[in-house]
């Protein structure tokens, strides 16, 4: 069986997301209005964290993260990510086009990123619904290159 390699920290937090997320039902896209409200707390931790990314600032990127979160991908997991996303993708340049879903107690922001090599990049930031604090509960890259 030729399954695709995924580094170890990568699987580790895609496991944290998915078993915090629970039996999971189907996703929805949040209502415009709505979709505004998430967007004026995830846009600022969305630039806070690629501006930590392109920094190899662990302490900036790493600043609105949950604890769980913080223990998953902790700064030796964020270098080894940060040099597999860098060598196949390069550095962070811009975003567009956010989706807000929601599935159950989670909403998801997922981006489409431009980086140094590659258009079409989903970033997706998953936080939990009624979180005032607005920590990031799950975060991941997905692109066919990283994927490579």
């Amino acid at each position: 069986m030729n399954l695709p390699k995924i580094p170890f920290p990568a699987a580790l937090l895609l496991l944290l997301v998915v078993s915090a997320c629970g039996c999971m039902d189907r996703e929805s896209v949040v209502p415009d209005e709505e979709a505004a409200q998430v967007l004026a707390y995830a846009d600022p931790v969305a630039d806070n964290l690629l501006a930590g990314f392109n920094e190899d600032n662990y302490t900036k990127y790493s600043r609105d993260f949950s604890g769980e979160m913080r223990q998953a991908l902790d700064e030796a997991a964020f270098e080894q990510n940060r040099e597999h996303i860098i060598s196949r993708i390069g550095l962070y340049e811009s975003r567009r086009a956010p989706v807000v879903t929601q599935t159950n107690d989670y909403i998801a922001v997922t981006y489409k990123a431009k980086f140094e090599r590659e258009d079409g990049v989903d970033i997706r930031f998953v936080f939990k619904k009624d979180d005032e604090s607005h920590q990031l509960q799950g975060l991941w890259f997905n692109s066919p290159k990283l994927r490579s």
